[in-house]
Formats: structure tokens, sequence, C-alpha cells
């Protein structure tokens, strides 16, 4: 009896190649980073941990700092895409938007993708890869700020009180990860994150009450009146 035909199975295009070979390879240099920090880094290692040959990681990432910094490129993107996932969240119900910034602080900061990361802003900042390196955090750290600080403005929380709880969130998750690298892991951190937050929804709510009561904390208490003399003299 005949066996049925199977399909065959379409050939990879040359950029669909190109494409996977440079993903092991990135894939491989994170894990690598990660595993034995930049100054033990070597490209061979790499080839041989992602499986592809010495001659094509050399014809993809001629340099051991352009596979490094694709490398600290796609951490970033893979954590700003995290980020934001959890901002939709968050602005889909607005009450757990302080829980899902503590979170993604804790996961990034605490985690090895921010080890990554520092250990490559301690490179020379004069050197390429040390600018480069900046470049890379101001192009996808910064809107991950302020991605934050327009969902809580959103939300009805003034801009000020806003930015301070977004800017200390950070700062404390940073502290406890630069921390790790002194002392290891702590177990402090939930309790004074769960400090921190009762002390951060005290912030917003206090903001918010203010604001609905008419009363700006971000404006002098005399601008009504000069508003108002600008419209009996207009």
């Amino acid at each position: 009896m005949a066996k049925p035909l199977v399909p065959a199975r379409p050939r990879r295009t040359q950029a669909e190649r190109t494409l996977s070979t440079q993903r092991k390879l990135i894939n491989g240099a994170i894990d690598l980073l990660k595993k034995k920090r930049y100054a033990s880094f070597r490209t061979a290692d790499v080839a041989e941990h992602a499986g592809v040959s010495k001659g094509a990681q050399t014809h993809h990432f001629p340099s051991k700092d352009m596979l490094v910094l694709q490398a600290l490129e796609e951490v970033y993107r893979r954590t700003q895409q995290r980020a934001l996932e959890r901002i939709a969240a968050g602005r889909s119900a607005p009450g757990t938007l302080l829980e899902q910034l503590v979170a993604d602080s804790r996961e990034f900061f605490l985690g090895d993708d921010f080890l990554l990361s520092l250990d490559l802003m301690m490179v020379d900042p004069s050197s390429t890869l040390g600018s480069d390196v900046k470049r890379l955090a101001q192009q996808y750290r910064l809107p991950v700020e302020q991605a934050w600080l327009d969902a809580l403005v959103e939300a009805g929380h003034p801009e000020r009180q806003a930015k301070d709880v977004v800017r200390l969130t950070f700062a404390i998750a940073r502290g406890f990860g630069v921390r790790q690298l002194i002392a290891g892991q702590d177990e402090e951190f939930q309790h004074l994150m769960d400090s921190w937050m009762r002390m951060a929804k005290a912030m917003l709510l206090l903001s918010s009450a203010r604001g609905a009561s008419g009363t700006s904390i971000n404006r002098p208490l005399n601008a009504p009146q000069r508003t108002a003399r600008k419209k009996n003299s207009a």
C-alpha cells in the first residue's frame, strides 16, 4: 500500500537562515555574559555554546564588542517589553499599578539582566563600548521610567508625586541589586519593599485627595487669586 505523500517542508530563505544564526549567537552571548561577565567573555565560547561555526560567528559579528552590544540591546528590549506589558495590565486595573511597578523593578534590578548591564556599565566610559552601553541604557531604560510615570498620571495622580514614587521605587530596587553583589540574596528586600509600598500608597492617596479637594500641591495657594485678578482686569 502506497504511503501518503508528505508535503515537503519549504526551504528557509537566506534571510531566515541569517536571522536564525544571529539569534543563536545573541542568545549564546547573553547566557555567557551572565555567567562569565565581560572580562572573561570570549567570542569563540559563544560560537561553541550556540552551535555555530567560528567562521559564521565572525561573519555576523566581526568584533567582540559588536556582539556584546547586540546582546545588551536584546536584554534591554526584552525587559522593556515586559515592563510595557505590566503597565498595560496596570492601566486595565489602576489599583494594581503600584504593585506592578514594584514587581517590574524587582524582576529587573534583582535579576541577572541588571547585573549584566551593570557589569557593562563599569567598562571604561571614555571607550567606544562604554559610550555605546550608556546610549543603549538611555534608549531603553529611560522610556520605561517615563511610561510608568505616564501611567500613574493617567490614573489620576499628580505628576510630582508620581515621579517621586517611580524614581524612588527604582532607586530602592537598584540599591538592593547592587547590594546583592556584596552580600548575596537578601531576604529583607520583600519586607522593606512592603514598607515602601505603604509609604508610596500614602503619598499617592494624599496627593490625589488634595487634588480632588481643589487644592493643588504643585501650585502656590495664591495662584487662583492671581488668575481672578487677571479676569477682573480683562
